[in-house]
């Protein structure tokens, strides 16, 4: 059953009046486990697990309840069955895109883990869970902009799933993609040239590493002409990538960077087709930086800008960048 199915299933149940009511629920295809609703409009993940002895303890955070052990009546097509014990996770929101996002992601944490998990095994997917959307109630930590160009780099490489893997965790990380010593940092701008802002440590990267520099124009466009946003961005990539541990990955990274303004990744659009044609690639050693070792004692946080107009892109038949070693770099092309 696809995503959007079950969601279109779970607003047509019905609210309990009580609480001591039976949960109208539904069956999740080749699972025991179900999904509800509650008196409020919240959706509540029933899920079922094995005997096994388990010391785990009841959650409750800002959006998410977390109760083990719980005896409830539920109801599918209208026939009330008898109490059964489930675990159960409920999002407390009403918004309808949250929700949707919440479906969405716990399905595929019940596909990682067995039919009938331990609640061992289900309270490790639920701290996933709880880390997704305690950053979604955070401010955001970087632009939208960015997230979208990083993104584009994944949705447009020949192996997107090296880049999944390869990408950070935290959006304060030093570069955007590690994988060995190979790096790469993406860098988008609304201008007509490639300008972009660095840190004086992104462009002295240590002596081992390689750097290259995904420079890539990006401007906000609707979306009835061409325009995608991070969720298109997300599906195109998901499309080519079936590990779901790749795409929880996509998800907590997305969560970590955007924070409360989630809403933005569904209503805010960019030009695909420019940002397309602009996507280039250069050896971090060419472009104009400061060296470090020039910078005075005590002199910390320094920041600069550079043109990257003028450099070649390793794509060039011209340049002498070697990537064939490298399974990162031949991820992209």
């Amino acid at each position: 059953m696809e995503n959007n199915s079950i969601f279109s299933l779970f607003k047509n149940l019905k609210k309990t009046t009580t609480n001591q009511e039976a949960f109208d629920v539904i069956s999740l295809t080749e699972m025991p486990h179900k999904l509800g609703v509650s008196c409020e409009g919240f959706p509540k993940f029933f899920v079922s697990t094995n005997n096994s002895i388990s010391s785990t303890q009841n959650i409750v955070r800002e959006m998410l309840s977390i109760e083990y052990n719980l005896q409830c009546f539920i109801a599918e097509d209208g026939e009330i069955k008898q109490k059964e014990c489930f675990s159960v996770i409920t999002l407390r929101a009403l918004d309808v895109a949250l929700q949707a996002y919440f479906i969405e992601i716990f399905i595929m944490m019940l596909q990682k883990i067995p039919k009938e998990p331990s609640k061992r095994e289900l309270s490790i997917e639920v701290e996933n869970l709880i880390t997704i959307f305690s950053a979604l109630s955070k401010p955001p930590r970087q632009k939208l902009q960015g997230l979208w160009a990083e993104l584009l780099i994944i949705e447009r490489s020949l192996h997107p799933e090296t880049l999944i893997n390869a990408w950070h965790n935290s959006p304060a990380a030093k570069y955007d993609f590690t994988l060995g010593r190979d790096k790469i940092e993406a860098k988008s701008t609304s201008a007509e040239e490639r300008i972009h802002h660095f840190s004086l440590d992104q462009l002295n990267p240590s002596p081992n590493s390689r750097l290259l520099i995904a420079s890539v124009i990006v401007r906000e466009s609707g979306q009835g002409s061409g325009g995608l946003s991070v969720r298109n961005l997300y599906d195109r990539i998901c499309e080519r990538v079936t590990p779901i541990n790749a795409r929880l990955q996509l998800y907590t990274v997305m969560a970590e960077t955007i924070g409360n303004d989630w809403a933005k990744l569904d209503n805010t659009f960019f030009d695909y087709t420019e940002a397309s044609d602009t996507l280039a690639f250069f050896d971090a050693n060419d472009v104009p930086h400061i060296d470090k070792g020039t910078i005075p004692q005590f002199v910390s946080e320094v920041k600069f800008t550079s043109n990257l107009s003028h450099l070649i892109d390793i794509q060039n038949a011209v340049s002498s960048f070697d990537r064939t070693n490298s399974p990162l770099y031949k991820s992209l092309f």
